[in-house]
C-alpha cells in the first residue's frame, strides 16, 4: 500500500512539473490602459432656490460647484 501511495504521489508531482499552470500570466486578462487627462473641463452644477415673501415668489441661483450665490433674489 505504501508503494502505491509513493507511486501516485510521484505521478502527481511529475504532472505538476510537466504541465504548465492554468493561471499562467499569458492567460490572465490585462487591464486596458486608459489615458488620464488632467485638462478636462467640467460643467458647473447649479440649483434654483425659491421662496415666497409676502405673496411674491422669488428665485435665486446657487452654485453647487463653487458654493456661492450666483444671483440675487429676483421675482419669478
Amino acid at each position: 500500500m505504501k508503494k502505491v501511495k509513493v507511486i501516485m504521489l510521484s505521478a502527481v508531482i511529475c504532472m505538476l512539473l510537466i504541465f504548465p499552470s492554468w493561471a499562467s500570466t499569458s492567460n490572465v486578462l490585462k487591464q486596458p490602459e486608459v489615458a488620464l487627462q488632467n485638462d478636462v473641463t467640467k460643467a458647473e452644477v447649479t440649483k434654483w432656490y425659491y421662496r415666497n415673501i409676502d405673496g411674491v415668489k422669488e428665485k435665486r441661483l446657487w452654485s453647487i460647484t463653487y458654493g456661492y450665490w450666483k444671483t440675487e433674489w429676483m421675482p419669478v
